[in-house]
């Protein structure tokens, strides 16, 4: 498959990808246009997130693009307008991610319920092998520890990989964010089952892959470690002065590292800002 865009509409093997507009939408994207934004529609299909998407009933959401788990994909938004689909939102000093990024939605059910020995969407569908693990933000139903979240199949995946990398020849993505990281107050996708950093590195190459690289704390009075990615997380520990870390993932300014002990093996995982490293 080959994908290309004309006139800011996507097209896949010389043809447009299905166009399903909505009407939620706001005035002219910026160009270069910085970010974009990962999302889960929390729903069954991308076609009945579409169809939301130009609803009456809908009370204002959208997004550029929606990817169903078999790779097809819907266009709703022309890539030079606003989406609504970042709502209340920050990112490196800026407020409203609407009106700097362009949204993609994965089809995807998000969080599952237990239910017995089963895991099941909020419609009571069982999902077959989930992804087990708890969300930085805190899962949503408060239960503490790993929970069931829908696996993303890999052609969903690398669809959305190569549909990025041409968002970000054709319009300047510099960085590529989840909604989760841009509202943590609010919001859990695309979720602990989306590797956003192998995403990231499918997108920009060694860019965003810093695996087997060591990084050194380099300020005089010691690094916080934190439990996730920003001020806001505890601290877990301090790491001295020239403390030696492995990157894992990175979240905007933020890394997830492996502190190295004095063998050099891996000791404690946590977030640092890498300002603070060299």
């Amino acid at each position: 498959m080959a994908f290309a865009i004309s006139a800011n509409q996507l097209r896949r093997d010389g043809k447009p990808v299905t166009s399903i507009p909505s009407p939620y939408t706001g005035g002219a994207l910026p160009s270069p246009t910085r970010f974009l934004v990962m999302h889960f529609t929390y729903g069954a299909s991308a076609l009945s997130s579409a169809e939301w998407f130009r609803s009456k009933a809908n009370e204002g959401s959208s997004a550029h693009l929606v990817i169903d788990r078999d790779g097809s994909v819907i266009q709703c938004v022309r890539f030079d307008k606003v989406a609504w689909h970042a709502g209340q939102s920050t990112w490196r000093g800026l407020s409203g991610l609407n009106q700097y990024s362009i949204g993609i939605e994965l089809a995807n059910w998000g969080y599952l319920n237990p239910v017995g020995t089963e895991w099941k969407t909020h419609t009571g569908v069982t999902i077959a092998h989930p992804h087990m693990a708890a969300h930085r933000n805190g899962n949503p139903n408060g239960v503490k520890g790993p929970i069931g979240w829908e696996a993303y199949p890999p052609v969903q995946f690398q669809t959305a990989a190569e549909i990025a990398r041409l968002l970000a020849e054709s319009y300047g993505v510099e960085e590529i964010v989840g909604h989760d990281g841009i509202s943590p107050d609010r919001k859990w996708d695309p979720g602990p089952a989306f590797d956003i950093a192998h995403f990231r590195s499918l997108v920009f190459g060694g860019r965003a892959d810093n695996s087997g690289i060591s990084l050194r704390v380099d300020v005089a009075e010691g690094l916080n470690l934190r439990s996730g990615p920003g001020t806001t997380f505890p601290v877990v520990r301090l790491l001295p002065a020239g403390t030696l870390v492995e990157p894992i993932e990175r979240d905007g300014r933020w890394l997830s590292v492996s502190v190295m002990n004095a063998q050099g093996q891996p000791s404690q995982t946590g977030w640092v800002h890498d300002h603070y490293l060299s």
